[in-house]
């Protein structure tokens, strides 16, 4: 099973990368997607994806620059470094990403984090990569972004807006990345939203270590976990577990284009 959405060199900072991978394989997650956000990040989150590799789980790795950081690089210097970056690794990047907009309170100015957006846009289409958004309080934004681009493919990181909202990016062509919050019990309405999508629209993802569910809250959250969001998408489709997870599973590779090797749910 695979965790689409992961900042492991985060995770690890607290604690010891094999016991994190262990419970990953009790669990039955064997892959990551490694998620970046700036680029003085980049080198380590790229030795920690190794280090996870020579204990072996399958990893692949995507790269950008979040929005949060629009106020700390200056955007044409980020766009730059992101180009040379994603030119030196090749076919190891599988996404650009984390990138996008979050226009809630005290966040970058919108029109920084708008330049940076567009130009992270223009070199995944450049490359022919996914992305993998950020999206707070700026749907709206986003989806006129996504239809003046209509070759972008990506999905919406841990998403949590309405169901008019999840079926126009649907229709769009993207995916919708759902996280830790939907084991949350006051989660209905974000539960029954889900419930209403087709699941080929559908990825798994923690983004550990932050967002834990309901189950370890006010702890750090791991790959591991994302069996507890499989156990509840399973009752809203009234599917079996196992066969949930792979089609889970062949979501992702439809996205990131058969590049990434999930295995079976063994260990649940």
């Amino acid at each position: 099973m695979f965790d689409t959405h992961c900042h492991l060199e985060d995770l690890v900072a607290s604690r010891s990368l094999a016991d994190v991978v262990a419970r990953m394989r009790q669990a039955g997650v064997d892959g990551l997607l490694c998620v970046g956000v700036a680029p003085d990040q980049w080198g380590k989150q790229n030795e920690v994806a190794q280090m996870a590799r020579n204990l072996g789980v399958s990893v692949g790795l995507a790269y950008g620059v979040h929005p949060w950081w629009a106020d700390r690089l200056e955007p044409s210097a980020a766009l730059k470094a992101l180009a040379r970056w994603i030119e030196q690794e090749g076919d190891r990047v599988l996404a650009i990403g984390e990138i996008g907009l979050d226009f809630a309170p005290k966040m970058p100015d919108a029109a920084r984090q708008t330049e940076l957006f567009l130009g992270q846009v223009d070199i995944a289409l450049q490359h022919r990569l996914p992305v993998i958004l950020h999206e707070r309080k700026s749907a709206d934004k986003l989806l006129s972004v996504i239809r003046r681009h209509p070759m972008l493919r990506g999905v919406v990181h841990g998403f949590t807006g309405s169901l008019q909202q999840a079926r126009q990016l649907i229709e769009q062509g993207f995916y919708l990345g759902v996280g830790a919050a939907i084991t949350h019990p006051r989660a209905t309405r974000l539960r029954a939203t889900l419930g209403a999508l087709p699941i080929e629209a559908l990825l798994l993802e923690s983004d550990a270590p932050n967002q834990p569910g309901h189950a370890h809250r006010g702890k750090a959250n791991e790959p591991a976990f994302i069996v507890e969001q499989l156990e509840v998408l399973a009752k809203l489709f009234a599917m079996e577990v196992d066969a949930l997870a792979e089609r889970l599973d062949a979501n992702a590779n439809e996205l990131f284009g058969g590049r990434l090797q999930p295995g079976a749910l063994s260990g649940h």
